[in-house]
């Protein structure tokens, strides 16, 4: 199944709140490691980030986004208990589901806003949500060219 340009944000559950809150709770962990390492560090080059710590941050980053959260980002994308419930209820329910997690999501944002409040990103402080989504525009795939692909086979 292919999706038109930027409409799987719309319609996969993972990328309705789930993703989000994931980079949020590491991004917590990133941020704290760093400042805790600044208080040794005399060069920026002297703070580091270990694999190991990297692999933890994301085993507890996940461990944190909630039932909730995961439930909440299948009901924005569409997916219902019941195909018996009227449009009214669905639309009530995911308004519902959704403010739960923006509030579970909320404080998540809260903590790490004020763990950025001590570090400039780039010589700028930016606010939770920006570094939350500095990646956003990063492409995470590439476009399957046949014809690039048969040209590399035939060379």
């Amino acid at each position: 199944v292919f999706f038109p340009p930027n409409t799987t944000s719309k319609c996969q559950p993972l990328d309705q709140c789930v993703i989000k809150s994931f980079k949020c709770y590491y991004r917590q962990k990133l941020v704290r490691h760093i400042i805790s390492q600044c208080t040794t560090a005399l060069t920026i080059d002297q703070v580091s980030i270990s694999v190991l710590e990297a692999i933890k941050w994301i085993d507890l980053a996940w461990k944190a986004v909630t039932n909730v959260t995961i439930q909440g980002g299948f009901r924005a994308a569409g997916f219902i208990d019941s195909p018996l419930t009227s449009l009214l209820t669905i639309d009530i329910d995911i308004a519902d589901q959704t403010n739960v997690q923006l509030v579970n999501h909320g404080d998540s944002l809260e903590q790490l806003e004020a763990l950025l409040a001590h570090v400039r990103i780039g010589g700028q402080q930016l606010t939770a949500a920006e570094f939350v989504d500095i990646d956003s525009s990063i492409p995470a795939f590439n476009e399957w060219d046949d014809d690039v692909h048969l040209k590399e086979l035939i060379e």
